[in-house]
């Protein structure tokens, strides 16, 4: 099985079930291929650079799926007679760092809590500078070599 996108523009029209059931129609064909539907991305209504079938917005959606070869003739029949889809591209991803931009990112660790957050600190003990015997006898205080006076 090869890994594609495919970015499909539909009618700016539509409401959002009537476009959820487009692009589940779409998902349909690629599973009952076998396929795989790795992410769906919905980018929203969007000005078109230039105006296609009297639109001048879409709604873009985007699939990350893998399938058979054979299933994207029958997918881009199937694009071609919705009128709802007004414009569609699917590519084929051939390098592994293209496959894995194209990925959903995987879930991240979950989040600390406040308690982990706030360990415990402890405090090091205070070294103390060692006493000489004459220091002790005249009561004078004495710093460690690497303080100095």
């Amino acid at each position: 099985m090869n890994y594609y996108e495919k970015v499909m523009i539909i009618d700016p029209n539509l409401d959002d079930s009537a476009a959820d059931e487009t692009v589940e129609k779409v998902k349909n064909i690629i599973l009952k291929e076998g396929g795989e539907i790795l992410k769906t991305d919905k980018w929203g209504r969007r000005k078109l650079a230039y105006e296609l079938n009297k639109y001048d917005k879409g709604n873009y959606i985007l699939l990350v799926f893998k399938t058979p070869p054979a299933t994207i003739n029958k997918l881009e029949k199937h694009c071609k007679l919705v009128d709802t889809i007004i414009k569609f591209m699917v590519v084929k991803l051939l390098k592994p760092k293209h496959i894995e931009a194209a990925l959903p990112a995987p879930e991240a660790a979950p989040a600390k809590t406040d308690a982990d957050k706030e360990a415990p600190v402890t405090e090091a003990p205070a070294t103390e500078a060692p006493v000489t015997e004459e220091a002790a006898k005249s009561g004078e205080e004495t710093t460690p070599p690497s303080e100095g006076k």
